[in-house]
């Protein structure tokens, strides 16, 4: 597998994978059975409260010590108490300056008390207060917009070119953006950016996290076509400006005739959680990055059957949080968030 990178101004190279730390996921793995995900429950927070909007897909989540905003597929951006009660409405849909099309991800700058919203379809990042008042809009984006990432003090947003076929692959972009002006400083030349022959990126918005104190970039394989296969897959790291190959994802004992691809990716500081999709049926799975080892593969988490929205995203530590949705007797409820901490050591004698 070769993979094309083009950093900080630098031609584009192949990059060997001597060095790579190898992951195999066995075919047996996923089939067989797996050891009970262990957690300690610590909070929840039920959506369904009196005089709240239906929830229909919660597209990002950020948490603050008082109040935590959600970003909804239809309703849009939700400010709520810790209690869960709508508290306002920021932003509206629209074609205004003011307002946004297909908000897809959001960043909180608490120091400013300003929440970034980044608009897929219009390619700007828009700046609202706290308060819902709108602040301002970037000028139109290289790419579109599919998520943030804060690296210390720089603020990242990661964008993907508007086209992806066989003959033209989409491109990845990461940028830096200036937060005060909302102003690109990475315009002609990204920090990073690469390509890759497939054609639709933004549903998997987290492909940048830190594992210890090391950046890790996520770079998807191709999918999207029912027939595609590929049996490995790569997360890089930065080094010296540049993003060299960290883990190879090795897929072992699959028939390369059916489709193979990962359609999730979440890295917390020490684990990897993936959702692999591989004859029309989805796997989830949890990878020890400090071991290079599959844990355990996940079914169910609190008693109901893995879901997108399920996959646990990290929020600090080890303290992670999933969405429940309560389907009961046929009716649709809005979700619990559920707060939980599980062990850094999984018990698992083989896989």
């Amino acid at each position: 597998m070769i993979i094309f990178l083009q950093s900080c101004g630098e031609k584009e190279k192949a990059f060997s994978y001597d060095s790579t730390k190898i992951i195999e996921v066995k075919s047996a793995f996923l089939k067989g059975d797996s050891p009970e995900f262990d957690f300690e429950l610590l909070d929840s927070i039920n959506l369904e409260v009196p005089g709240n909007p239906p929830l229909t897909l919660i597209q990002d989540l950020v948490f603050s010590q008082n109040f935590f905003l959600l970003l909804d597929r239809k309703q849009g951006l939700l400010k709520f108490d810790n209690n869960g009660m709508v508290l306002l409405k920021i932003g509206e849909f629209g074609e205004g300056p003011d307002e946004y099309i297909m908000p897809y991800a959001i960043h909180l700058d608490e120091k400013e008390n300003v929440v970034f919203v980044a608009d897929w379809q219009k390619m700007v990042i828009l700046t609202y207060s706290l308060d819902g008042k709108f602040e301002s809009t970037s000028r139109k984006l290289p790419g579109h917009p599919i998520s943030f990432y804060s690296d210390n003090d720089t603020l990242l947003i990661v964008q993907e070119t508007i086209n992806g076929t066989k003959e033209y692959s989409r491109e990845v972009m990461i940028s830096s953006i200036e937060p005060n002006i909302l102003e690109v400083k990475n315009w002609e030349r990204p920090l990073y950016s690469y390509h890759s022959n497939f054609t639709n990126i933004h549903p998997i918005p987290r492909i940048i996290s830190r594992v210890g104190s090391v950046p890790l970039f996520y770079m998807p394989i191709i999918r999207g076509d029912i027939s595609s296969h590929s049996d490995t897959d790569t997360i890089f790291r930065k080094q010296e400006g540049r993003l060299t190959p960290e883990y190879l994802l090795h897929f072992i004992g699959f028939d390369n005739t059916v489709q193979l691809g990962m359609w999730q990716v979440v890295m917390s500081n020490s684990h990897a959680f993936l959702r692999i999709v591989y004859d029309n049926s989805s796997y989830f799975i949890v990878i020890d990055l400090e071991t290079n080892r599959p844990l355990i593969h996940l079914r169910k988490l609190f008693d109901q059957a893995m879901t997108d929205e399920m996959i646990p995203r990290p929020i600090k530590g080890d303290r992670y949080y999933s969405i429940l949705r309560d389907r009961a007797n046929g009716l649709e409820r809005n979700p619990r968030i559920v707060f939980y901490r599980f062990p850094l050591e999984i018990n698992q004698n083989s896989h």
